[in-house]
């Protein structure tokens, strides 16, 4: 199976979990649509479907959303990969970039109003295969300095920047 393959097999699927999510979502403002689906669990491709010869790459580009509206693709995610096989689980990467009013989630300040998201992104975190990406800028514009994040939080300089270099980097956006 050539790797274009895995990545249409593993983007589909991932696009049908996560467009589940958002067809319901009240439209956002900076995030691209996603194809509705019908509200169904997610079953992935059976073994002899996965080659996971080659990483798969994927990004969120996360801006305007509620902390439960993020605590809910967060679950699905760690949902979804735990039930992938153990070579896909290592063979995926996903990328979620925070940018505007989002980064606030995240702050240390407001860990005790947003400690169930931060501790679940901390616990997605743990497994490897979800980066967690803020975007310095809109941190600043928030009164927020890039100590005050916890530390598995990875600080970009520029959201739209970073998007764009993932994009450049072989990312496919979910």
């Amino acid at each position: 199976m050539k790797p274009i393959h895995l990545v249409m097999i593993f983007g589909t699927a991932a696009v049908l979990t996560i467009g589940a999510y958002f067809a319901g979502s009240k439209p956002q403002p900076q995030v691209t649509p996603i194809a509705s689906a019908p509200s169904q669990t997610f079953h992935p491709p059976a073994e002899s479907a996965i080659n996971a010869e080659h990483d798969v790459y994927y990004f969120f580009d996360v801006h305007g959303h509620s902390a439960e509206e993020i605590t809910e693709l967060l679950k699905r995610a760690k949902t979804t990969y735990d039930r992938l096989s153990s070579d896909l689980q290592a063979a995926t990467r996903i990328a979620m970039v925070l940018h505007g009013p989002d980064v606030v989630y995240f702050a240390n300040g407001n860990y005790a109003q947003y400690k169930a998201l931060v501790d679940l992104a901390a616990e997605v975190d743990a497994f490897g295969f979800l980066d967690l990406k803020v975007c310095a800028a809109s941190a600043r514009s928030q009164g927020l300095e890039a100590d005050k994040f916890p530390p598995f939080v990875e600080l970009v300089a520029y959201g739209p920047a970073e998007i764009r270099r993932l994009e450049a980097a072989g990312y496919v956006r979910l």
